[in-house]
């Protein structure tokens, strides 16, 4: 592969500064108030220099939106990636805990790609923030598969059939069961509530620092599938 030129790395470097900028507007004013202009103005460029690089502010919410999904499941991967040795339920209490943090840490992105859609604005179907979206579920996914392969994910005794359920269990993981998949759902769901109400504020009753309760809630959550971390071997 060719370096890059110094035109590429010049336009390489406005994207980023570009975007840097964005994130501080969406911080200040909220995704729906995002303004091409202002961020025009907040760089010393002209809206048309802007829009040579992005020609719509749904263009450049698809770049932020992209990105933040992107560094979630960095997050997520570095995590349920720093000791590969360590059992599986070690290996996704990290990644649990990793999405949390993220998500507490930079709130405004979170609210980007999890909070209240953006008025307006529609993703482009099977566009980029489709593609990285399913990277931050597909962090995940391994993990519990590794942990039903071990005949350790505990499940639910009985489940209606739902084809919805089917499909999402042949996604994760070819002839994984059902009720495999309701488990894993379970999880997914009971973590994003938690994680949302604690990056929006909404656990703000309980004290300034939620992060001891919100540990021992995602152990809580493992252990309901049979997962203990610290112990070895669940």
């Amino acid at each position: 592969m060719p370096a890059p030129t110094r035109r590429d790395r010049l336009r390489a470097e406005t994207l980023d500064e570009i975007k840097t900028v964005s994130l501080s507007q969406l911080r200040e004013v909220g995704a729906a108030q995002l303004s091409l202009r202002a961020v025009a103005a907040a760089l010393g460029m002209s809206p048309a220099g802007l829009y040579r690089y992005f020609d719509s502010r749904d263009a450049l919410l698809t770049a932020l939106i992209t990105d933040a999904f992107d560094r979630l499941a960095d997050a997520v991967e570095r995590a349920r990636d720093a000791d590969p040795a360590a059992d599986v339920a070690d290996r996704l209490f990290a990644a649990l805990a990793a999405y949390r943090r993220w998500a507490v840490e930079h709130p405004q992105e979170f609210g980007l790609i999890y909070g209240t859609p953006v008025p307006g604005y529609a993703a482009p179907p099977d566009g980029p923030t489709s593609v990285a979206t399913r990277r931050v579920g597909g962090a995940f996914a391994p993990l519990f598969v590794e942990a039903w392969q071990q005949g350790r994910l505990r499940q639910p005794d009985e489940i209606a059939p739902d084809p919805a359920l089917a499909r999402y269990a042949a996604e994760l993981h070819p002839g994984l069961p059902p009720a495999v998949a309701a488990a894993v759902l379970g999880v997914w769901t009971r973590l994003h509530g938690l994680v949302v109400f604690e990056a929006f504020g909404h656990l703000r009753w309980l004290g300034h620092d939620t992060a001891a309760l919100a540990e021992q809630q995602l152990l809580l959550l493992l252990a309901e599938i049979g997962l203990r971390p610290g112990s070895g071997a669940g």
